[in-house]
């Protein structure tokens, strides 16, 4: 089977750039101080593959190395910077980034190839990264994003020109995959909502979880869309009344990372609003109760043993029940990148 028809048929079961300076050392603690590879945005718009590799000396640590030259986003129109955090992602397998290009009616959803840097089109606009943003499957296959209404033209007369304004409007999700192309769109989402997060189900297949447009429940889906479970999120005694959004999902579906407050999250108060790409709680949703480390509330991803907390620029990973298990300072290319993705190491 080739490696086209093979992601083709995983998917289809899944639904049914430069040398980095010496600035870049750091230091870490913990015998097994940030094993595995982070992702992250440069100053000069380069995407940035970093692995601490577990040392704890700081002259033994590696430098980050660009892998992705992002600099073509910045020569499209709109609200770049803006639609590219709200967008970006790499996949489980670190192989594919994904992302919108640009913030008008004429820019397409881009795929980038982690291993050469090759960056191809999948497909253009409009698509809705403010509410279902580009989301992979657990298996990294395919790519799920929301087809919609993004610009119209409401609002012209009064503006008395022709400029296309975003509007509010639901339209359907579509399947992409790096190697296989458009796929077949099986998901339909009722009731409509934001945030659609993959994770595997205890019988192997792909289950997902999703917030309604009011922030008042949580979803769980089949491959279908087809609701699992309505979970109130005013039940979940571990996040505060006020919960805008949802940042991500561990392996298994059972953590959820929330954002519980408007504030330097990514996050903006009212109307056509980016998704934050960091969490303010983690929260159990078997019991409703806060997971974690008190200390270390902030989460920017879930994994099967623990989350990722990042203060500054230190990177901290604790386990659900509230042990550090390392900590690490990021690397001077990358600490403040607005986005921050992390792979733990396998076995």
């Amino acid at each position: 089977m080739t490696k086209r028809a093979r992601t083709a048929a995983v998917a289809a079961a899944a639904l049914a750039l430069l040398a980095a300076a010496s600035c870049d050392r750091v230091t870490g603690s913990g015998e097994d101080a940030g094993t595995g590879t982070f992702y992250a945005l440069g100053d000069d718009h380069l995407l940035y593959r970093w692995e601490p590799g577990g040392e704890t000396d700081p002259e033994a640590q590696p430098a980050a190395e660009p892998v992705l030259d992002l600099s073509g986003v910045w020569t499209a129109e709109g609200d770049v910077g803006t639609v590219l955090r709200a967008s970006l992602s790499i996949d489980p397998a670190q192989r594919t980034a994904a992302w919108i290009e640009g913030a008008s009616p004429g820019e397409s959803l881009k795929f980038g190839d982690l291993e050469t840097g090759d960056v191809t089109t999948a497909v253009q606009y409009p698509l809705d990264h403010a509410c279902i943003d580009p989301t992979w499957l657990a298996d990294g296959s395919a790519l799920l994003v929301h087809r919609g209404a993004v610009w119209g033209a409401e609002g012209v007369e009064a503006q008395g020109d022709t400029t296309p304004l975003p509007v509010q409007a639901w339209g359907a999700a579509e399947w992409y995959s790096p190697d296989a192309g458009e796929l077949p769109s099986t998901v339909d989402l009722q009731p409509a909502g934001c945030r659609l997060r993959w994770y595997t189900a205890e019988d192997g297949s792909a289950q997902a979880l999703y917030h309604n447009l009011q922030v008042t429940e949580l979803y769980r889906i089949d491959a279908q869309g087809k609701v699992l479970e309505t979970i109130r999120v005013g039940g979940l005694t571990g996040t505060e009344p006020l919960t805008i959004g949802l940042v991500g999902v561990d392996p298994t579906g059972r953590y959820a990372c929330l954002v519980d407050d408007y504030g330097p999250y990514g996050a903006f108060k009212g109307g056509f609003t980016p998704h934050a790409q960091e969490g303010t709680r983690v929260v159990d949703l078997e019991t409703g109760e806060a997971a974690g480390d008190p200390v270390h509330q902030s989460c920017t991803s879930l994994h099967a043993d623990g989350y990722v907390s990042r203060t500054g620029a230190k990177a901290t990973f604790v386990d659900y029940d509230g042990a550090t298990e390392w900590s690490v300072e990021l690397p001077q290319r990358i600490k403040e990148s607005p986005v921050l993705f992390f792979f733990p190491d396998e076995g």
